[in-house]
Formats: structure tokens, C-alpha cells, sequence
């Protein structure tokens, strides 16, 4: 029987070949919260999942001319502490699970100076074929060598405020209209990958770039019924379930509609869905869990009771992945 290797939350040995990423946080890739924007830690994570697989014998898995790849189906996040400009970073990897075709990969993004957990992955994706996008079977080699990586899923990557287990999307153009539209476009190079399709990045950068027409009302209910009133509001989301349902192409269109969920303790419960507003086409649902911090303490602002009585309106009934 292979062994399963442990996490430590707060530092502690890890396995140097388990590191799949290593770097740090650039001004570019600071959003106007001053920490790193959500995309960009997707970006290093697809990074680390192709390292992973180029450890376990399967290198290039995202070169343009690679004869297979990989492609995420779900993603779920969770983010610890803010990775803010020039942190020292580091990403470990290992396999919760790997089946005929599938994998289910454990990603943790660590401080290189304190150790301190900045943010965990836990990923599912499929091994597939780049033109038809069909599955197809892991290598013999490389299955018995990811059998050598598997670990448990420690506590501090649990959900939290997400569901779990399977789930199928309520998205469709015709329920989306009762969302607000946050962001609409045009898929460009700079959002695609190697074959030419949104890359994981592009629908929570998408969300990123627009969630502040939806959340905007939100922060200012919270923060004008706070004691004391901040001077300066921001926020942040703590949890993260992406599903990816379909993958738009290079020219191919997309908007992306969003809704308060509810409130939940000191957070908002937030529903996301990507959709094609010219074909209906469902490119993705996500679920993010979010909260307002005061930019000057970097400390939670809490929501008051009155700010809930404010806010029950705005919550769009029945709402969900």
C-alpha cells in the first residue's frame, strides 16, 4: 500500500519534490485592495498542476503541441491571509485522488519567509484530448507514480460556506435575467490558453473586474451602519466553488451575471454565472463567499443588525449554482 502523505497547516517538513511553483507578488498583480488579485492566483495554480503532471511523467501537458492536456472542471478555493506586494511564495501539490481518466489535486500556496498559509485549491479536472476535449486514460507510469503522491485533505482546505458533493447548475439565459449584469466582452488572447480557449483565469477575472457594480450598494449599507464608520472600505472574498461547464473560444462572447445569495454571519453569499448573451451557451457558475475589511486597521467590518434588515431586500430568492 502506497503512503499518504500529511499537511502541516502551519509550517512544519514537507516533501521537497512536492513544491510545483515558487515565486512572488508583483504591483501588476495587486488589485486596488493592495494583495493579489484572485486571477492571478489561478493563473500560478494551472502552472502548479502542469508542473505536478510534469513530475509524475506527463511534461507539456499545456505546450500548444501537446498530444493531451488537462482540463478543470471544478475548482474550489479557499483564501487564508492576503499574499499582499512582494511575498515570497511557494506552491506544494498532491493527489486526493486519481481515477481511469480524472484526478482530484490538492494545491497550497504558502508564505517562503513565515510559512503561513495564503491560500489552498482543491481541484478536480479531467486528462483529455486538446482538439476533441473527450477523456482519455491516465499512462499506466503515470497513474502508479501519482499513487505515490496521494495525502489527505487537511482541515484548513475543507469548505467552509460552499456546498460539497456533486451539484448541477440552475444556469440558463432565461434565469439569468434576473441577475445583474456585472461584466460583458469579447474572449481576447490575453484571457486564453495554448488551444486558444478561456483559460481557468478568465472567469474569475471576469467576476473580479465587474463584481464591484454588484457589490458596491452591499459594501456601502455595511459600512455606513458599522461603528465607527471607516474611512476607507475594500473587499475580499474568502471561499471560492467555481464550476467549469464549457470553455469559450478565442472571439466567442460572454457576460457574466451575479447575486446576493443571502447573508450568512459577517458574510455575503454570492452567485456568479458566465454565460454566451448571444447563443445562451452556459460557460460557468461559481459561488463565492465575501466579506468588507476596513483598508486602513486590515481588519472585518462586521454587518450590524440594522445593515441585515437593510440588505434582506436585495437577496434574489432561490438563487444557486
Amino acid at each position: 500500500m502506497n503512503p499518504r502523505h500529511t499537511f502541516a497547516a502551519t509550517g512544519g517538513e514537507r516533501m521537497q519534490d512536492t513544491e510545483v511553483w515558487r515565486g512572488g507578488v508583483n504591483a501588476w498583480e495587486c488589485d486596488e485592495m493592495g494583495h493579489l488579485n484572485t486571477r492571478f492566483y489561478v493563473m500560478r495554480a494551472v502552472e502548479g498542476l502542469a508542473m505536478l503532471f510534469g513530475q509524475l511523467g506527463l511534461p507539456g501537458l499545456t505546450h500548444p503541441a501537446t498530444a493531451t492536456t488537462f482540463a478543470i472542471e471544478e475548482m474550489h478555493i479557499r483564501f487564508h491571509r492576503e499574499a499582499r506586494l512582494a511575498t515570497p511564495l511557494r506552491m506544494t501539490a498532491g493527489l486526493l485522488s486519481i481515477d481511469a481518466t480524472g484526478a482530484e489535486v490538492l494545491l497550497v500556496i504558502d508564505d517562503l519567509a513565515s510559512a503561513e498559509v495564503k491560500a489552498t485549491f482543491r481541484t478536480r479536472l479531467r486528462h483529455i484530448l486538446p482538439a476533441t476535449r473527450s477523456p482519455v486514460p491516465w499512462p499506466a507510469a503515470v497513474a502508479r507514480a501519482a499513487r505515490d503522491r496521494l495525502t489527505d485533505l487537511p482541515e484548513i482546505a475543507q469548505p467552509r460556506s460552499t456546498g460539497t458533493g456533486p451539484v448541477q447548475t440552475r444556469a440558463t439565459r432565461a434565469r439569468a435575467q434576473a441577475l445583474q449584469r456585472i461584466a460583458m466582452g469579447v474572449v481576447g488572447p490575453d484571457r486564453t490558453d495554448a488551444f486558444g480557449l478561456m483559460g481557468a483565469w478568465g472567469f474569475i477575472g471576469a467576476v473580479s473586474d465587474g463584481v464591484r457594480g454588484l457589490t458596491g450598494p452591499f459594501r456601502d449599507i455595511i459600512a455606513g451602519n458599522a461603528d465607527p464608520v471607516p474611512q476607507r472600505v475594500g473587499g475580499a472574498v474568502l471561499e471560492f466553488r467555481i464550476l467549469h461547464l464549457d470553455w469559450p473560444r478565442l472571439g466567442d462572447a460572454y457576460e457574466v451575471r451575479g447575486g446576493l445569495m443571502g447573508i450568512e454571519g459577517q458574510v455575503q453569499k454570492l452567485v456568479f454565472w458566465m454565460l454566451d448573451p448571444l447563443s445562451g451557451r452556459v460557460w460557468g457558475s461559481m459561488q463565492s463567499i465575501a466579506v468588507n475589511f476596513d483598508l486602513d486597521s486590515r481588519k472585518l467590518i462586521r454587518i450590524t443588525d440594522k445593515a441585515r434588515a437593510e440588505l434582506a431586500p436585495l437577496v434574489t430568492p432561490g438563487l444557486d449554482l
